[in-house]
């Protein structure tokens, strides 16, 4: 039988064809993946259920074109708190989980604090999320907004061909102490 999936964070060359078939195809079947990869459908299932449970597939989405739905302008806005304090940034935290605009924030090392991706129907539309919302939260100091003109790449699919795979070595650092 073939190395199931490791449990220290690798992943073999059946999980790494079975995550790039998924990544491309979230709903083939069970029995086609599994005649894809070379596996019956049990084996298969039950390498899913332990990618899943391994938080490896965080979970399965549609893909909506924004541009379609109305939603065609696209902002970058990076956010800068004025004070570093566990209120400031809580309440920063709680504002972003609750705006549906924002649809990516990272936390970034830098001259600012976060970065936003900020979904709107159009400049107006972004200027009463701006001045109405995202302004009136307390704890901002600066916002810098930069609208995206095109999308030269955009993609969902992680390059597994980076992931690390169970072939004996031990894994690379992860950058977590283990004490």
């Amino acid at each position: 039988m073939a190395n199931m999936t490791a449990e220290n964070g690798t992943l073999d060359s059946l999980d790494r064809r079975i995550l790039t078939i998924l990544q491309g195809q979230g709903r083939i079947p069970n029995k086609q993946l599994a005649e894809e990869v070379g596996l019956s459908p049990p084996a298969v299932l039950e390498r899913v259920r332990k990618l899943e449970e391994r938080g490896i597939i965080e979970r399965y989405v549609a893909l909506v074109d924004h541009k379609r739905i109305g939603l065609g302008t696209v902002a970058l806005v990076a956010v800068s708190l004025n004070l570093h304090q566990k209120n400031s940034i809580e309440n920063f935290h709680a504002f972003i989980k609750g705006c549906e605009n924002v649809l990516e924030c990272y936390h970034i090392a830098g001259v600012e604090d976060y970065i936003l991706k900020v979904y709107t129907h159009d400049i107006d539309d972004y200027e009463h999320f701006l001045l109405n919302e995202l302004t009136r939260t307390k704890g901002i100091d600066k916002v810098k907004t930069m609208f995206v003109l095109s999308t030269l790449k955009r993609e969902t699919a992680m390059p597994l061909d980076q992931a690390g795979e169970d072939d004996g070595r031990p894994p690379a650092a992860s950058g977590k102490r283990k004490d």
